[in-house]
């Protein structure tokens, strides 16, 4: 299954990010990112396994904010 970094750019939208996506039954998890690892600067990005559509759908639909969006 593939797996999605979603960038928020803030702990506050990560954790709603990771908590709306579980209740869904996605698989998620946080990572805090450097601008050495993420090109970016810092922040914290959502792995997602799973319908990425669907992530994103829901995400954007709760009000999170997505900065960015990579396959991994």
């Amino acid at each position: 299954m593939k797996q999605y970094r979603i960038f928020t750019g803030t702990i506050t939208y990560a954790l709603k990010g990771r908590d709306l996506l579980r209740r869904h039954g996605f698989k998620t998890r946080i990572e805090r990112i450097s601008s050495e690892a993420g090109g970016m600067g810092c922040g914290y990005t959502l792995i997602v396994s799973g319908d990425i559509k669907k992530a994103v759908d829901l995400l954007r639909g709760a009000g999170v904010k997505i900065l960015e969006i990579r396959e991994i």
